[in-house]
């Protein structure tokens, strides 16, 4: 019996890593489709799992480390630069954990959730890096060339997988 539920508390740790993973294996095998001189469409699967989780398990005490988690796995694998996402995945999940509080739980209000996150943690970054001098786009260009398509890329995973991301996840709360 215990490892059986040793097994199932790390299960949504497995399931973030599986999305993080998912991000770079779909940027790599559909780059020449995500990436053009016209557009850059990112893949953010794990913020859809940070956000139906902070909803679906809201009982979840460490799924602000777990979003740190992964912040600091992307920095690390994918920037070299550790601190931009270490910092804004977390501070963006708390602040979605406190205010779910006073939203309906709802998938047309988890969608919008998950589309401002979205926009946050990209206009975010865009914003460090231009202070930093890595990023030389105007902010129009950045809005319609980066994160309109990348908004229209993760709604699109929003609505194919929002259902069955929310029966995994409600199947792993009431085996707890």
């Amino acid at each position: 019996m215990g490892v059986t539920r040793l097994q199932r508390r790390y299960l949504l740790p497995v399931y973030l890593l599986v999305a993080f993973y998912l991000d770079g294996a779909i940027s790599h095998l559909c780059e020449q489709w995500l990436y053009t001189p016209d557009h850059t469409l990112i893949s953010r699967l794990f913020m859809l799992v940070l956000v139906v989780t902070a909803f679906v398990l809201p009982e979840e005490r460490q799924l602000t480390w777990y979003a740190a988690g992964i912040g600091l796995l992307y920095d690390l694998y994918y920037t070299g630069m550790i601190g931009m996402y270490t910092f804004a995945v977390p501070l963006i999940i708390y602040t979605v954990r406190y205010l779910k509080q006073y939203l309906p739980d709802s998938a047309f209000f988890i969608g919008l959730i998950d589309v401002l996150c979205l926009t946050l943690l990209e206009s975010t970054i865009y914003i460090m890096n231009r202070l930093i001098g890595y990023a030389t786009v105007t902010p129009v260009e950045f809005i319609s060339n980066v994160l309109a398509p990348t908004i229209a890329l993760n709604l699109v995973y929003f609505v194919f997988l929002y259902l069955p991301l929310k029966y995994l996840l409600l199947k792993l709360k009431s085996e707890r």
